[in-house]
């Protein structure tokens, strides 16, 4: 029986484009264009889900899917919902997000779902819709970022407040739940019946609760960030907690293009890994509406969060802030009582909880940024306290304890001799009696090879607000601001007032930082009065005042620390009038900026070590030198971003390189290559601009030793258009390339310290949609697959311009690197052999006949043909691919081997 309730809106204002620039905080009620009043827009066409107390199934068990589809995941509701008949069309796009991207690839109309939008451009018109109907938004973000064509490719500071009652992307579960009404993918757009082109929405039958195209027509974005799935139940799942290593979305739904024996309820993604930045012209979403009480999240291990802790200040602010890529912040999640951090060098702003049963109080990073110490007491608060030091790792491993009666409050130290030591106190008690400090001591204990030293006493009192490099000062708060100056007497500071939260300057300086109560020093210092913790204090060396900061309106400071790494940085949390430690705070001291790094529930005892920017200057613009990948470019760029490294750090060896798509990076091994130092410069949809960029303006520039090009043929990839597979979604998504264009790539000498920063520019070290690491470049064993074609090979003709721009490319670069004198083998990589028994080359076409000629035709050019496919007549057997068209690490492992067979006659 069909559970369906029409939710008619009625009139809805049309939002104007520019209001889904800012947040809900900060957009203004002002109409463009001349227009005095909003023009007149209908809605209607919602679906009400009656999902509480039911449950869905997410994932698979068994063979057949991807790693983040296991395990099966049962997730319930406790709520209702709404959820849109079919997918945004064009035209409802268009009436509230005016010339804002969305570009149409084929044959569509206002009818068609849009596609060409990012997840940031869904969740921009969500908030317009919901701003449309006087509804709160749902998102929230500080700064959005668009490309030339006006679609949105970053969102700063984005935040998913689930609880509030407006217009959203459903969740995965919600989504899985009403495509179960009814699944039937054969009645859907699909490659079978869609004649490979987008349909116009409420087209195909309707599900059982009358929803449309869940199956088929347009893949949909959701609002889930990817994470592994758990094995126990989830009820109100949303999701990951954050974008974990690569900032992965989830996607579902399948495509026009898409056979509909592929098209599943438990996919969650694409032929290619899936972040916020992604588009596709087969890819478009639809909306829900409606809060989601008592929410929860699971972090990438697939462990359940009943709270999040929201990363705000992008990547490249952070930067801008710190001077360097190589930034770490660490703190403790109070709820939980282990330590989370976030490493901004992965170019990710994941946050990673390290969980064990033990109580982790006051951070400290190590100075090389791999380390951190740590207690198991709190300043001020009496009682013995341990101190442990772990590696910076998701499993904190290499967990050792300081073997001493007690010890807290841990802070590295280099000593003059280049040794590194952590200082500690017996003791982070109240030190109000002088009596009770004079008992308390300050120790020093070498830390080298993951193992503790002999501890040494520095002096009496507790002194754990920091050491100066000299032992000529030292600090400590809670309850005076007491010091050690170099006459080795103690001395109190701030006229005898409570302080707390007491931290000495790593950068020489000795400035002391502080939080006070309120008192009269500070308030005559300042000019007017203030309440606790409300202005963060600096003291110089002297102790005499020298800076102040307010809090923002609403909160106060707590747990104020140094940036470590010598800079004008302050963190700190700030607690709201409830005393809720929500946020941690970056204070530049220099322009007095407050900047939000994170946001949750209790944050506690935050620490930012961050590198000092060696390379900075003239020479080098370190915001774009070796900056080959950022979120906002395509998967493909990561993995362009690790050959690149591989590039400059062995450009004088290398004697052979290879170039083409994802199939050559799987297929070729290039660490088995006996006959030549090869590079494998293959990349995930590297087709022929791609090559030829990296040909021209690298290879040839700079490979002195070169004797071989292998390079990619492969006849489908001939109508890969350039915009879709380099410029768009690589060349300007990153500078590093234009960077290195605009200096000429180079071509009279690299920069000093060039290589040192590529090195220290963003990479991930591993993602959930990828099945290979980025040091191997190997998929596991799959099996050929299904032999279907996604793409109309009927129209996969020469006449297509873009066949003909790719072709020139073809010739352009054979010719080039014959006449440097280099050997060339076009490689044909095999795919599904049951391509041999239908019409298609392969996955993307094209007609078999067109193939052949293209392949016999490459044997004009002065170059070898190594064809490994043979049209499907080849010995590459099912436990040596991966899928249809890629090799398995097995399959490479044969691969490699006849090409190196090859190579060797060529010498």
């Amino acid at each position: 029986m069909k559970n369906v309730v029409q939710m008619n809106f009625g009139l809805l204002a049309a939002v104007l484009f520019s209001l889904v620039f800012f947040n809900s905080c900060t957009e203004e009620n002002k109409f463009p264009y001349g227009i005095e009043s909003p023009p007149v827009l209908s809605f209607d066409g919602f679906v009400y889900v009656n999902a509480n107390g039911q449950k869905t199934s997410l994932g698979i068990n068994g063979e057949g899917g991807r790693a983040s589809e296991y395990p099966r995941m049962d997730a319930s509701f406790t709520y209702n919902f709404y959820i849109s008949e079919h997918e945004v069309s064009r035209a409802e796009y268009s009436a509230l997000r005016r010339n804002a991207g969305a570009e149409c690839s084929g044959v569509c109309n206002d009818k068609s779902p849009v596609t060409n939008v990012t997840y940031y451009d869904a969740v921009l018109f969500a908030n317009a819709k919901s701003k449309a109907e006087n509804l709160d938004t749902v998102y929230t973000y500080t700064k959005a970022s668009f490309d030339a064509k006006g679609s949105c490719i970053d969102l700063d500071g984005l935040v998913f407040h689930e609880k509030v009652n407006g217009f959203r992307l459903p969740t995965e579960a919600e989504w899985v739940y009403v495509a179960s009404q009814g699944w039937y993918p054969e009645k859907g757009w699909n490659n079978q019946n869609s004649h490979f082109e987008i349909q116009d929405v409420a087209t195909s039958p309707a599900n059982d609760l009358g929803v449309y195209d869940m199956a088929g027509n347009a893949l949909e974005w959701v609002n889930d960030w990817l994470t592994f799935f758990s094995s126990s139940p989830v009820t109100n799942f949303v999701g990951g907690a954050d974008g974990g290593s690569l900032g992965e979305r989830v996607v579902k739904g399948g495509s026009f293009r898409d056979d509909p024996s592929q098209i599943n309820t438990y996919g969650r993604g694409d032929i290619y890994t899936v972040s916020s930045s992604t588009k596709g012209h087969y890819l478009g979403f639809r909306l829900a509406i409606g809060p989601i009480p008592n929410a929860i999240w699971l972090d990438e291990n697939g462990t359940a969060k009943e709270s999040v802790v929201i990363p705000l200040l992008g990547i490249y602010e952070t930067k801008h802030m710190t001077g360097s890529f190589q930034s770490k912040l660490v703190f403790r999640n109070d709820l939980t009582g282990n330590l989370a951090y976030i490493d901004y060098g992965n170019g990710i702003n994941s946050v990673v909880e390290i969980k064990d049963t033990i109580q982790a109080y006051h951070p400290d990073v190590s100075p090389n940024g791999k380390l951190v110490a740590f207690c198991t007491g709190v300043e001020g608060v009496p009682g013995t306290s341990s101190i442990y030091v772990r590696n910076l790792d998701a499993s904190g491993s290499g967990l050792v304890k300081l073997n001493v009666k007690s010890a807290a409050i841990p802070r590295w130290r280099v000593t003059d001799e280049g040794d590194t030591s952590i200082v500690y106190v017996s003791s982070a008690a109240n030190n109000k009696e002088d009596a009770d400090f004079a008992a308390m001591s300050t120790w020093q204990v070498p830390f080298a090879k993951g193992k503790f030293g002999t501890p040494q006493k520095l002096f009496d009192g507790a002194f754990h607000g920091g050491v100066s490099s000299d032992k000529k000062l030292a600090v400590t708060g809670s309850t005076l601001l007491r010091v050690r100056m170099s006459s080795g007497k103690d001395s109190v500071w701030y006229n005898g007032e409570q302080a707390c939260n007491v931290s000495l300057a790593n950068d020489g300086s000795n400035r002391t930082v502080f939080l006070d109560f309120g008192g009269k020093t500070g308030a005559n210092y300042v000019g007017q009065s203030y309440n606790t913790h409300e202005r963060l204090l600096v003291a110089n060396e002297k102790g005499e005042l020298v800076h102040s900061v307010a809090a923002p309106q609403g909160y106060t400071f707590d747990h104020t620390e140094w940036a470590l790494g010598g800079s004008n940085l302050v963190v700190a949390t700030l607690t709201n009038l409830n005393g809720a430690h929500q946020k941690i705070v970056l204070v530049d001291l220099s322009t007095d900026s407050i900047k939000t790094l994170v946001e949750g529930d209790e944050l506690w005892h935050p620490c930012l070590w961050h590198s000092k920017n060696r390379y900075e200057g003239k020479t080098l613009d370190t915001d774009s030198a070796g900056v080959y990948y950022l979120t906002s470019a395509s998967s493909g760029a990561l993995d362009l971003r690790v050959k690149m490294e591989r590039f400059w750090e062995n450009r004088n060896e290398i004697t052979a390189v290879a170039l083409g798509s994802s199939r050559m990076m799987f297929a070729l091994r290039d660490k088995e290559v006996k006959s030549h130092n090869m590079l494998n410069m293959a990349f995930s949809a590297g087709q022929m601009a791609g090559a030829s960029y990296l040909f021209k303006n690298y290879i040839l520039k700079h490979l002195k030793k070169l004797k071989v090009l292998v390079l990619e043929l492969s006849p489908d990839l001939f109508w890969a258009d350039a915009n879709a597979t380099w410029i768009d979604v690589i060349y300007n998504k990153v500078p590093g390339y234009m960077y290195d264009e605009n200096h000429d790539f180079w071509v009279d000498s690299l920069p000093e310290h060039f290589l040192d920063v590529v090195k220290e520019t963003p990479r991930p070290e591993s993602a959930l949609q990828l099945l290979y690491t980025l040091e191997d470049f190997s998929l596991p064993t799959g099996n050929w697959a299904a032999a279907v074609c996604i793409r109309d090979s009927n129209v996969l003709t020469y006449e297509s311009p873009v066949f003909a721009e790719n072709e020139h490319l073809l010739e352009e670069i054979v010719v080039e690197a014959r006449q440097a004198g280099l050997k060339v083998v076009l490689a044909v990589l095999p795919q599904n052999p049951g391509y041999a028994k239908t019409g298609t080359f392969g996955i993307y076409g094209p007609r078999r006949s067109i193939a052949m000629e293209l392949i016999e035709a490459s044997k004009k050019f002065d170059a070898i043909v190594f064809d490994e496919n043979k049209f499907g007549e080849h010995d590459y057997t099912d436990d040596m691919a991966y899928n249809a068209d890629h090799l398995s690490g097995v399959g490479a492992k044969l691969f490699t081997h006849r090409l190196d067979s090859l190579l060797m006659t060529l010498e």
